[in-house]
Formats: C-alpha cells, structure tokens, sequence
C-alpha cells in the first residue's frame, strides 16, 4: 500500500539522507518542506515523481494550514534550529522552530490517523551520569542561563507535548527518536566528525577541545534512518521512544587520531581549552553512551557501520566537497 507522508526540515543533513532511503526502499508519496528555495541535490531527481518539494517555513501558520490540509500516514518532522550560536543569536527564533512550530504542526493531525515521528536528541538526558542511557532514564539539566541547555529544554518540551496526545482517546499515534552523534556524507563540518575532515583535507590540524577524553557514540547516517523507518512502520514502534545509536563508545582524541590515520597525513590534533574560550557558558558532557536494547529487541535494529568504515565514507566525500 502506498502512504502518503510528510518530512519537514527536507533539506537537513537527515531529511536528506531519509528521504533518499525512503525512494530506494518505499513506495511511499512524500512531501517534503524546507525554508531553502530548491530541494537538495541528494533526491532532487525524484521531485515531481515520488518526491514533491513545498517551499516553507513552519513557523508560518497560514502555510502550515496549506501544508496539513490533506491528511498524511506518517508525518517524519525533522525541522529544528541546532547549535549554540543560534541559540545565543536568536533564542525567541529558537522558540517558535522547535517548540511552538512542534505544537502547531501537532494540533492540526491531532484528530486524524497519523504516526508522527519526532526527532528528539540525545541531549534531552542532560548531565545524568549513570550511562548508558535507558530510554526512561532521568534527565539531569543544567541551569537556564547555560545556553546549552535550552535545545535539550526545548526537545523535552516537545515531547511532552507528543507524549500527552498520543496517550489520549484518539487516532494520532507517535513514535519518537533521541538520535546520537550522527555523522556521514554531507554533513556541515560544525559537528565533530566532518570538522575534523574538512581541516584535515584542507592541510590543517584537527581541534580537539579540552584533553579529548570525553566520549561519544558515533552513529552512521545511514544505519540512522533504517531504523526510523522501522519504527515509524512497525506496529512495535507505536507510542514508544527509542534510542538509536552505536553502543561503541570513543574518546574524541581517540576519533581524531582514528580520521588522521585513516585519511594518511602526518599531524597531530590541537588542542583548545574551552574555559579560555566560552567562559562559564560552556558545559560539556563527560560520556554519552546510549542503551540501545530496545531497539534491538522491537526493530531488531542496531548500528551495524564499523566507525572505521563510515570515517572513510566521510573523508572520501569530504575530499570533494569540502
């Protein structure tokens, strides 16, 4: 049967990849929206046949009420606002993309049978020290005026709000996903990993913050959006949460020893000392590490990309777009 389905922030580094999973796999009708004129490259052939593009911004509810007027099975929204500096930059914008425009896409399905797939974070655990992390575990946030905290603040609010009208009497059901440590092919090099390749392609020496101990489960895009999919059409996969992450946890000096070895050049990582830097605005976790199980057991999913492998992905494609 052919779905209709819905993925906001299409242009996003996992709205692309998802949809172009979603063509290779899936019959499914998509739309897909974004506040970016043309549709990204990755799936730009199949616009106009399986894919259609809708221009927008989700903040703008008079294009919402176009958007939503025909009813869709799965709604995948992606659309969200990440990274510090927005967040000092902008933080009312911040609001209206992550919480406010959550909860006007929410209250127009509401009443219709629809599974809405939300994609939370990993942040949303905050500073819980008792890794790994169980998809019910405790939050441990920090305080408001670290900036940090307001896109793990934001996200919980989010699914507060999900949680609450999935659990009532009627037909919208939801799954939600805490994703950790995405990386792969066309990501923007502000995340760890491909800010690591982009200096290292460029002939310069990777930034390790601090001494480079922390830990982080790095999750290949590609094993990421395999298992959305399962659980956005699997019956299991109704009303729950899931983690979807590697289990492998890597120090971030160890991650760039790992790209300098494997991309072949002769440097050392610098190392940047995030006090001088931010000041007390800054707060870093220690570890991140997910407790992948129910994933395993309900989707019979696991990120199965060798860190090794997806790294050269990574520096292959870097090579030629960084």
């Amino acid at each position: 049967m052919t779905d209709r389905v819905l993925v906001t922030g299409a242009a996003g580094f996992v709205g692309r990849h998802l949809i172009d999973h979603l063509v290779a796999e899936r019959d499914d009708k998509i739309v897909a929206t974004d506040i970016v004129e043309e549709p990204p490259e990755r799936y730009q052939e199949h616009v106009g046949q399986q894919v259609t593009y809708e221009r927008g911004d989700v903040t703008d509810e008079a294009f919402l009420d176009d958007l939503l007027a025909e009813p869709f099975d799965r709604i995948y929204h992606l659309a969200a606002v990440v990274g510090v500096n927005e967040y000092v930059k902008n933080p009312l914008h911040i609001t209206d993309v992550n919480i406010i425009a959550t909860r006007n896409i929410i209250d127009r399905v509401r009443e219709t049978d629809v599974r809405f797939v939300f994609t939370s974070t990993s942040e949303v655990y905050g500073k819980n020290s008792n890794v790994p992390w169980s998809e019910d575990s405790d939050r441990v946030i920090g305080p408001p005026t670290i900036d940090r905290w307001s896109y793990s603040t934001g996200k919980g609010a989010a699914e507060h709000m999900i949680h609450g009208i999935a659990s009532g009497e009627n037909p919208f059901t939801a799954t939600v996903i805490r994703p950790f440590n995405l990386y792969g092919p066309g990501q923007r090099p502000k995340f760890v990993l491909p800010a690591f390749v982009e200096r290292i392609v460029n002939g310069e020496r990777p930034v390790v913050y601090d001494d480079g101990t922390q830990t982080r489960c790095f999750t290949y895009i590609e094993d990421f959006v395999e298992g959305v999919t399962r659980a956005s059409i699997r019956e299991a996969g109704e009303n729950e949460v899931f983690n979807l992450g590697s289990t492998r946890e890597t120090e971030v000096r160890e991650l760039a020893d790992l790209v300098i070895d494997i991309a072949g050049v002769d440097t050392t990582p610098e190392h940047i000392d995030t006090d001088e830097l931010y000041g007390e605005s800054y707060e870093d976790l220690d570890r991140r590490v997910p407790e992948a199980s129910k994933a395993d057991n309900l989707l019979d999913w696991t990120a199965g990309t060798t860190l090794e492998d997806g790294i050269e992905s990574v520096i292959e494609w870097g090579r030629e777009h960084y």
